[in-house]
């Protein structure tokens, strides 16, 4: 698959020469873990991830930073043994993600394996025009998720959020485009959401970032007030669309997936109070997250500075920077 970067070509001079220096050795490492043997590739990408962990790599105290939050009863070394597997995690879902293309629709199928399918098919029938919103997080390898799922034949359509780097974006658009997906950009989600509901298909919304306080409400993650998106709320709430959470889990031989559906997760009505509502509503969809991440914490993105924005007053945790 080719990796050129030529459809920016022509603003490239507007674009700094760091950028271009990473985007292109981004290009880079992803055409070589496409080129690679699966297996070996696996192993490197696991190989790295490892080495992220012991060496301190960017984020790694961020990391340790947000085990402590979400696990206080735990040792150090429970902790660091949950980081150096996510890790792990992320190093092979950047090969996955790598590979889409290679990988393709029957071998999507045959490596992805989907568990409460009845659970989805009861939400179509019961949402308004069969459009649902599918909840996810970084959970797990998410890339894969999307497109095994469009390799079913669901119509699922995922929420892209930009990068800050143009390169990148395309770059990373292009890769997700050869396994098969559409992204609704995050600039213009709310008229792109409400077209593909009306359409019966289900949009796939990553729940588990932070945002700033203009863009979201505070709900409790893992004990802590963080800062979370009101607009998928506020789309559901309005349209009638059920809520269906779904998440990808990695099993033992380190290839292969299983991705769970859940039920449709029960949303309190509009009532009297609308900001009540809102909070409440993101406050349960964030909960399903959690409990997500207590069955597997070693698939969650620990990266992530998730409790970054916080409540006027309030400081960010420590090791943020």
């Amino acid at each position: 698959m080719a990796s050129s970067l030529t459809p920016l070509e022509p603003a490239a001079p507007r674009l700094g020469r760091g950028e271009r220096l990473r985007a292109a050795a981004a290009a880079r490492a992803l055409d070589l873990l496409e080129r690679m043997p699966e297996q070996r590739a696996l192993a490197l990408g696991a190989g790295l991830g490892r080495a992220w962990a012991r060496i301190g790599g960017p984020r790694t105290q961020v990391a340790r930073v947000n085990l402590r939050i979400a696990f206080p009863s735990w040792s150090e070394a429970q902790r660091e043994a949950v980081l150096v597997r996510a890790l792990e995690n992320i190093g092979r879902s950047l090969v996955e993600f790598a590979r889409l293309a290679r990988i393709g629709p029957a071998g999507l199928r045959e490596r992805v394996r989907f568990e409460g399918l009845e659970h989805y098919e009861a939400a179509r029938r019961a949402s308004p025009r069969g459009g649902l919103i599918a909840l996810t997080g970084h959970f797990g390898s998410w890339e894969l998720l999307v497109a095994a799922a469009v390799a079913y034949g669901l119509p699922v359509v995922p929420v892209h959020r930009a990068r800050d780097s143009a390169l990148l974006d395309v770059l990373i658009q292009r890769y997700r485009e050869a396994g098969g997906g559409e992204f609704l950009p995050r600039g213009a989600a709310a008229f792109s959401v409400l077209r593909a509901l009306r359409k019966g298909r289900t949009v796939a919304v990553a729940y588990d970032l932070d945002c700033p306080r203009e863009e979201g409400v505070f709900v409790p993650f893992f004990g802590r007030l963080a800062c979370t998106r009101d607009g998928p709320v506020r789309i559901a709430m309005s349209t009638g669309a059920l809520v269906l959470p779904v998440f990808l889990h990695r099993q033992p031989d380190g290839r292969s997936h299983v991705a769970r559906v859940y039920p449709a997760l029960p949303l309190v009505p509009e009532g009297d109070d609308l900001d009540a509502a809102i909070r409440e509503n993101a406050r349960r969809m964030t909960a399903v997250i959690e409990a997500e991440i207590v069955r597997a914490p070693d698939h969650w993105n620990w990266i992530h500075r998730r409790w970054k924005t916080q409540p006027p007053g309030e400081p960010k945790p420590p090791d943020y920077s």
